[in-house]
């Protein structure tokens, strides 16, 4: 089964055969919400104004209370396992604000916590932004496949984002450099649990420092990678903001890819 976001009619979403991600405090706060729960299959847990590697101590401690209670909503729904950002910022505005360790610290005591109500957590790649404006962790393949490392819970997994690892691969010099940057998110497929897919250009930069969101199909990312996106284990959000009708030329595309 492909989700897409909650943004479509329900009538589309069941006529297709789709299900939706619920993104807790975002859209299962909206009007009408209710229409969509029977078809939720998959959870991503909040970032916004969340920093798990903060320096202070009280932000650091909110932000892991907000994601717990982000967990306990999360439950009420069909899913084993849930979408989590690093929500974890090392600088903003070239001011340093946070730290790795305390990052992993704080992952190991929300995975601690996940396990004890059957929850698997699967951490989303980032955007790559540009340095002076923010530093956030696990941006790049290396480190977001550390990270992992670094938590060293078995009910820890990753979420690829095809659009966040387009932006990582963007920043190199030669169209060669960025494919194989790109290929490189998908050396572990084994712990890849969930997937955001969408596409992006790398081939003119385009991508660089700009997480384009493309329907899959309208960018330039290469059909072999998208390929083996569509064969991880994993169940797939097509995660665009885009009419019914391109959702259906995306689901067209994914489908030919076979």
């Amino acid at each position: 089964m492909y989700l897409v976001r909650p943004i479509h009619s329900v009538a589309f979403v069941k006529a297709n055969d789709l299900g939706v991600e619920a993104h807790i405090g975002r859209y299962d706060t909206r009007p009408g919400w209710d229409q969509y729960v029977p078809f939720v299959r998959g959870v991503h847990l909040p970032y916004a104004g969340c920093n798990l590697a903060a320096l202070d101590a009280d932000e650091r401690e909110r932000s892991i209370r907000a994601i717990m209670a982000a967990i306990e909503s999360g439950r009420q729904y069909p899913v084993d396992r849930m979408v989590v950002h690093t929500a974890a910022f090392e600088s903003l505005d070239t001011v340093r604000v946070g730290d790795y360790g305390l990052m992993i610290e704080s992952f190991r005591c929300l995975a601690d916590y996940a396990r004890d109500v059957g929850i698997m957590l699967c951490i989303e790649n980032q955007v790559l932004r540009e340095p002076a404006h923010r530093r956030i962790y696990g941006d790049c393949a290396e480190e977001w496949f550390g990270i992992h490392r670094d938590i060293d819970r078995a009910n820890v997994a990753l979420t690829l984002d095809v659009s966040h690892a387009a932006t990582s691969a963007a920043v190199h010099d030669d169209v060669e450099a960025r494919r194989r940057a790109l290929f490189d998110f998908l050396r572990r497929p084994e712990l890849i649990g969930r997937v955001h897919w969408s596409d992006a250009c790398i081939d003119r930069n385009e991508a660089r420092f700009n997480d384009m969101h493309l329907v899959p199909g309208q960018g330039d990312l290469p059909l072999d990678f998208h390929r083996k996106v569509k064969a991880l284990d994993a169940v797939k959000l097509l995660e665009q903001n885009c009419s019914e009708q391109e959702v259906l030329q995306g689901l067209a595309f994914v489908r030919r890819l076979d």
